[in-house]
């Protein structure tokens, strides 16, 4: 995969400048790989120290960062470069479609107890999800962003490992006004989860764990009623498909943010997914989410 996808960029209508590949401690290490410089982890250190590491190598003033997954249109490249110049945001990002069809999703959004939705996924296309606007949270799937923003909004949280960590910096980000766009004209088809395993142990043992993290670093004690609710929704949605990981106690210290604009954001970010939620069919996770926590004024 990681092969055809660098090859795939090489035919973008404008190609990037270097491509960077970070073999994050693959057991058959990628020496050499044609069109690409290789950068090698040792050992496996996760998504988020992966895509640290080829920040730090980047020396374009925009970088894209891409799953080895993900099948982008020709003109992606081209097409967001000029949006990140017009709209003059910080980050943007796009469609992505599953390989059926139907959405995988768009821009990421965050509810007040810490849990994310990629925004449309497992909906069918429509006008709904074809007009641009900015946005608060974006998934590090597919996304061109300015280097410069994440010397302003921190690299991401390491401690992650995989999983919600784009979640975490895009609340960050959000929390210092950076801004974000949503380009539905630039697309692209992501298989989801090819490396990891759809609805594996390891994704599904992350997930828990990372959505009590994020929650320890931003959402506690303020949203504390929001962050219960949100914990035994996702725990028994866990359990419908037969997974309940051991999720090790772990001491999280909490992030210094200003409250109000902490709760600008998810005012905002909750109020958008209830909306979408509303109007595209609510999923059982999140009616019950809403009619346990209520919505935000």
């Amino acid at each position: 995969m990681t092969r055809e996808a660098v090859a795939r960029l090489r035919e973008q209508s404008r190609p990037p400048v270097e491509i960077l590949v970070v073999d994050d401690g693959y057991a058959e290490p990628l020496e050499e790989l044609a069109g690409a410089r290789v950068l090698r982890h040792q050992e496996n250190l996760g998504f988020a120290a992966a895509v640290n590491t080829g920040l730090r190598a980047a020396q374009t003033p925009l970088v894209a960062i891409l799953n080895n997954d993900v099948t982008l249109a020709e003109d992606w490249l081209e097409r967001l470069s000029a949006v990140i110049t017009d709209q003059a945001c910080d980050f943007v990002c796009g469609k992505l479609y599953k390989p059926g069809g139907m959405l995988d999703g768009t821009f990421d959004l965050l509810s007040r107890g810490g849990l994310a939705w990629r925004a449309g996924a497992g909906r069918p296309d429509g006008a709904l999800w074809s007009v641009g606007h900015p946005i608060l949270f974006t998934s590090f799937t597919a996304l061109l962003a300015r280097r410069e923003v994440f010397a302003a909004a921190g690299e991401l949280d390491e401690s992650y490992h995989s999983y919600y960590e784009d979640v975490a910096w895009s609340l960050q980000a959000a929390i210092l006004l950076k801004k974000g766009y949503y380009d539905p004209d630039a697309t692209g088809l992501h298989t989801g989860s090819a490396t990891a395993g759809v609805r594996s142990a390891y994704s599904t043992r992350q997930l828990l764990r990372n959505h009590r993290r994020l929650a320890h670093q931003y959402l506690l004690p303020p949203y504390r009623r929001e962050y219960g609710i949100s914990r035994a929704l996702y725990r028994a949605h866990c359990m419908q498909h037969g997974q309940w990981p051991h999720i090790p106690r772990e001491v999280v210290a909490p992030k210094m943010v200003g409250a109000d604009r902490l709760e600008a954001v998810l005012r905002e970010s909750e109020a958008l997914l209830y909306e979408l939620q509303r109007e595209t069919g609510m999923d059982r996770l999140w009616r019950w989410y809403f009619q346990m926590a209520g919505r935000m004024a």
